[in-house]
């Protein structure tokens, strides 16, 4: 009885090597061919290939709407300084060592870049190297200048590229250079130009006489928000 069931178990080991032999071999699987990796690698740059300029065009325009959003929420907030201290605030545009900057001074601060030491200055904003303020669109390519019927709806041409001034009724103004007083203005259209791959884009910050603040981006065929 013993020698049969040292026999039975030897089988047994015997059954179950063949069968986890046979199993292994069933796991096991061949690489990828030389020629495989090839058309694998092909199928990758070929759809780099579009994805790549397309994603670069999006991230371009996501950059520039925000910020312009940006210069938006600082040209708010300087109108918001300007009521609630009583005194009328200006909102510098400068371009400080090849970046564009926006800051807030009070309207009577000779401040004309954005100084850490200035205390009157309390607000400021830069913008990406890929920015410029060159002035109002023009040369090859360039879109059309907006209007103040496109932005607020009357016929008058608004300031162009001109710092912005709040009186402290929250609307803007332009300072008289004898009197100082901060008197109503005609509105203020400021451009900004972004060059990112060899490709040039417009966007624009708008305040109307009656202090609505608006972004604008020229999409290539029109001006919208």
């Amino acid at each position: 009885m013993l020698n049969e069931h040292r026999v039975e178990r030897s089988n047994d080991a015997k059954h179950r090597g063949k069968h986890g032999a046979t199993s292994g071999k069933g796991l096991s699987s061949a690489g990828f061919s030389l020629v495989e990796l090839m058309v694998v690698m092909a199928i990758i740059l070929v759809v780099s290939a579009f994805a790549i300029p397309t994603l670069t065009t999006t991230m371009d325009g996501i950059r520039l709407r925000g910020t312009t959003g940006s210069a938006t929420n600082i040209a708010q907030r300087c109108r918001m300084q300007a009521a609630k201290r009583n005194l009328y605030q200006r909102l510098h545009f400068q371009t400080v060592g090849n970046r564009v900057v926006l800051f807030v001074t009070d309207g009577t601060d000779a401040a004309v870049a954005p100084l850490t030491t200035d205390k009157a200055l309390w607000a400021q904003l830069w913008f990406s190297g890929e920015f410029s303020i060159p002035g109002a669109p023009a040369g090859a390519g360039a879109p059309p200048q907006l209007t103040s019927t496109q932005m607020w709806g009357t016929a008058t041409a608004p300031n162009v590229n001109v710092d912005p001034y709040f009186n402290a009724r929250g609307l803007p103004c332009l300072p008289n250079v004898v009197t100082g007083v901060c008197g109503p203005t005609i509105g203020f259209v400021y451009y900004y130009r972004y060059q990112s791959g060899g490709r040039t884009r417009w966007a624009a910050n708008s305040i109307s006489p009656a202090g609505r603040i608006e972004s604008w981006i020229w999409n290539g065929t029109s001006w919208g928000n």
